[in-house]
């Protein structure tokens, strides 16, 4: 069927950014594995998510992939998400702790300690590195099976030329081990992601039929940030959490209407991506306000000048 072609800007997804290129790692990502499942799981296998430190322990992960948490080095940030914002430097870091390479079994101590965008930034960079079409994605994961809810998460789609398609994928969890689902996380049901359009639009209208558990102090601030941030990453800029439009700084409630319905303008067109994609870009080189961004560092030397 047509719909089921390659899209035409599929191959601008083996684009790299400040964040996926590989740079003097190229060849070292080109040694691993080449099937999805085997790359999917050596980066699970590299990276402990930082919730594990402020949760209590299991004991089934303890035994089954980490280790003890509890021996996990006082002096490391339980959160090095500041540390690794590109994938060159969670290479690095991976080989500082282990010059073996990306080893199955590690334990906490031989793990950098980052989330789930830099995860997705890891795993886009060796696909990527390997020919493979991948983009990372925000929004919000349903991490049962039964859509009760739907929490903050980044993923990955990877363009499979067999079936034509792209396929989603979650490079930061372990349900691939637990047969309980019956599905692999590195083809995840699309039910299974709401999209940040999906959320933000489904706000606005009042339709939204999925609970969102969200850390932002409203759902719709939450959507926003999310929204925002996968505007970025389809055109293959995987920006930070941090890094916000300074239109933000002061939160979602200082937009007034006409600014909410730019967001839904730009909600639409990220939709459809592959549709909508040179309106996507046009709609980022058309509005500063929104494609410009800034972080928390930045607001300081802003408020210094004001």
């Amino acid at each position: 069927m047509q719909m089921n072609r390659e899209p035409e800007n599929s191959r601008r997804y083996l684009e790299t950014s400040s964040y996926t290129y590989a740079g003097a790692y190229k060849n070292f990502l080109l040694s691993l594995p080449d099937d999805i499942p085997s790359i999917g799981m050596l980066v699970c296998g590299q990276i402990t998510h930082p919730s594990m430190y402020f949760t209590e322990p299991s004991p089934y992960l303890e035994e089954a992939y980490y280790g003890k948490f509890a021996s996990y080095p006082k002096y490391r940030f339980k959160n090095e998400d500041e540390l690794y914002i590109t994938a060159v430097s969670m290479i690095a870091g991976i080989l500082r702790l282990n010059e073996a390479g990306f080893t199955t079994n590690r334990d906490v101590t031989k793990r950098i300690t980052a989330s789930c965008r830099q995860a997705s930034v890891l795993f886009s960079a060796i696909l990527k590195a390997k020919g493979i079409p991948c983009r990372s994605r925000a929004g919000f994961m349903d991490f049962g099976n039964a859509g009760d809810s739907y929490m903050e998460h980044w993923v990955n789609e990877y363009w499979d030329f067999k079936e034509s398609r792209w396929v989603l994928a979650d490079v930061d969890g372990y349900y691939e081990y637990e047969p309980r689902f019956g599905y692999s996380q590195f083809d995840l049901p699309r039910r299974k992601f709401v999209t940040a359009s999906e959320a933000w639009l489904g706000l606005r209208k009042n339709t939204l039929d999925k609970k969102l558990d969200l850390f932002s102090p409203t759902p719709l601030e939450g959507a926003c940030e999310y929204l925002l941030m996968d505007f970025h990453a389809l055109l293959n800029n995987e920006i930070f959490y941090s890094y916000q439009p300074l239109c933000l700084r002061g939160g979602i409630q200082t937009l007034d209407e006409s600014e909410l319905r730019e967001l839904d303008e730009l909600a639409e067109l990220l939709a459809e991506p592959d549709k909508n994609i040179t309106q996507i870009e046009h709609f980022r080189d058309a509005n500063e306000k929104w494609s410009v961004l800034t972080n928390n560092t930045q607001n300081i030397y802003y408020d210094a000048f004001l």
